[in-house]
């Protein structure tokens, strides 16, 4: 199969809790999943939505990315890293990647940003992209980041539980999935974590359509 879940008796307990709940959405069970969720990572805060396409969503909405804006996405990767991003309107150019590792590079960055320069309106964002539990050198990324005024959302989709994943230490944004092919499965769902309160709680507007 293309992935296999693991699903144990507590799993299926603490569903049916839920079931016999009052709330089968939003409510108090997952504001506790997003507290011990942040608690994990070492984010500051972790909003919770329906995928983790809907995170990159978020994020991308977070920084308020528009059409006339360009974000740029590493060459290898999920296709939902780069739809997320045009789902706000705005253009993607893709960088190249370390030929063994898969990931985004300072070299390959910069090359990105002088090239779409070139061909693109303003670059406002990149979202590198972690591979099987291997991290981006984020601390790198950032320096070209900060040095070219471009804001980082960490597709962090398989990197949960991986040291410093989520911590936000050199991103805006750290996105997750929790798909069954990923460490942690709730069927489908994602988080997005940020240290910003003041997004944080945008985002969860944004994610419950406004409402309070």
């Amino acid at each position: 199969p293309y992935g296999r879940q693991t699903i144990e008796d507590d799993d299926i307990a603490a569903v049916a809790a839920a079931l016999r709940s009052d709330f089968l959405t939003t409510g108090p069970l997952v504001e506790e999943f997003e507290k011990q969720f942040a608690a994990a990572t070492g984010a500051a805060h972790a909003v919770a939505c329906n995928s983790g396409t809907a995170a990159l969503h978020l994020a991308a909405m977070g920084l308020r990315l528009a059409p006339g804006d360009t974000a740029i996405v590493p060459s290898v990767t999920f296709l939902a890293s780069a739809n997320a991003i045009r789902m706000t309107g705005a253009e993607v150019f893709f960088a190249d990647v370390d030929p063994e590792s898969g990931l985004m590079m300072d070299a390959s960055f910069e090359e990105a940003i002088a090239l779409a320069e070139k061909y693109r309106s303003e670059i406002k964002a990149a979202v590198p992209v972690h591979l099987n539990g291997r991290l981006c050198d984020m601390r790198s990324l950032s320096n070209v980041a900060r040095k070219n005024n471009i804001a980082l959302i960490e597709d962090a989709c398989h990197a949960l539980g991986v040291p410093g994943a989520g911590a936000n230490a050199h991103s805006d944004f750290a996105c997750f999935s929790t798909h069954p092919v990923k460490t942690i499965a709730t069927g489908e769902g994602g988080v997005v974590t940020t240290k910003d309160e003041a997004v944080a709680n945008r985002l969860r507007r944004l994610r419950s359509h406004g409402m309070i």
